[in-house]
């Protein structure tokens, strides 16, 4: 009997599900935006390497730079009119300026702009 009542409780304790809910009033989002800016990101350098108007021809700058480079990060910004196609998250220029030399015959411009980036990848 014990056994039948330990076999009826896990069969109905497997079926709960349990959520958490935090309420808030929203003090703490721009405590968390501000945490992502700050410590997230840091002041670093990006190459860009391609920039038209015809997203096409974007994608197809960046389809060819992540055959060459799949571990470096690729952003696309959209600046009317045309789509921006930056790589890498550089700290230092000199990083970049040594990436931006191996790929400067490759694409169609390769430009190095200091910006906010994501802090690197470790891998």
């Amino acid at each position: 009997m014990k056994g039948f009542v330990l076999f009826v409780f896990l069969i109905y304790s497997s079926a709960i599900s349990s959520q958490i809910s935090v309420i808030g009033d929203g003090a703490f989002a721009p405590l968390v935006a501000a945490y992502k800016t700050e410590f997230l990101t840091m002041t670093g350098y990006r190459i860009q390497i391609c920039f038209d108007s015809n997203k096409s021809i974007v994608d197809e700058a960046k389809n060819k730079f992540l055959v060459a480079y799949p571990k470096t990060d690729v952003y696309m910004v959209f600046d009317h009119p045309n789509f921006n196609l930056m790589v890498g998250d550089f700290r230092t220029l000199v990083a970049a300026e040594k990436i931006r030399l191996k790929i400067q015959g490759d694409f169609t411009i390769s430009v190095i702009h200091k910006t906010l980036i994501k802090l690197p990848r470790v891998d």
